[in-house]
C-alpha cells in the first residue's frame, strides 16, 4: 500500500460503498477543536457506539447529527462536513461527490459525515471503547471498595 492509499478510508451505508480522502492533520485538529467547543465527549461516545455494529451506526449517527445541529453554529457544522467529505467518491467512480448529490437525502449525507468522523478519529474511539470495557466491571452496585 502506498502512502497516499493509507489516507483513503472506505465506509459503507445502505449497501453503497464510499471512499473518502482523510483531511490533513491540520484540518483534523481544527475539526476536533470545533467539536470540543460544543461538548465533544457525547459525540466521541456516540462514535464509539457506532463502531459496535452497522445496524446501530445509522441510529447513533442520527443522534450525533442532532446533537451537533443543536449545539454548533452553521459555519462550524459546515466546516466539519466539508472537511470530512471534501473528497468523497462513490465506489467505482472517479467523479467527486458533493452535498448536491444528496439532495433529498441529507440524512444519508449527515450519516456519512459521522461515519467519516469515526473512521478518521478511530484512535480516539478505540481508546474510549477500551476505557469503557475496563471500567464496566468496576461499576457494579455494592462492589467492595479497596482501601489502602
Amino acid at each position: 500500500m502506498s502512502q497516499a492509499e493509507s489516507y483513503i478510508r472506505t465506509i459503507e451505508h445502505d449497501g453503497v460503498t464510499y471512499r473518502f480522502g482523510m483531511p490533513s492533520a491540520e484540518k483534523q485538529r481544527a475539526v476536533l477543536f470545533r467539536l470540543g467547543k460544543y461538548g465533544v465527549e457525547p459525540m466521541i461516545k456516540g462514535l464509539a457506539l457506532a463502531e459496535i455494529g452497522s445496524a446501530s451506526s445509522f441510529i447513533v449517527a442520527g443522534g450525533i447529527v442532532g446533537s451537533m445541529l443543536s449545539r454548533m453554529p452553521e459555519d462550524d457544522f459546515n466546516f466539519v462536513c466539508d472537511s470530512m467529505l471534501g473528497k468523497l467518491f462513490k465506489e467505482g467512480s472517479t467523479t467527486p461527490m458533493t452535498m448536491e448529490d444528496f439532495s433529498g437525502r441529507l440524512k444519508t449525507y449527515f450519516t456519512l459525515v459521522v461515519m467519516a468522523l469515526s473512521a478518521t478519529f478511530e484512535d480516539f474511539t478505540n481508546l474510549l471503547m477500551l476505557f469503557q470495557k475496563s471500567t464496566d466491571s468496576q461499576e457494579e452496585v455494592g462492589a467492595p471498595q479497596e482501601s489502602n
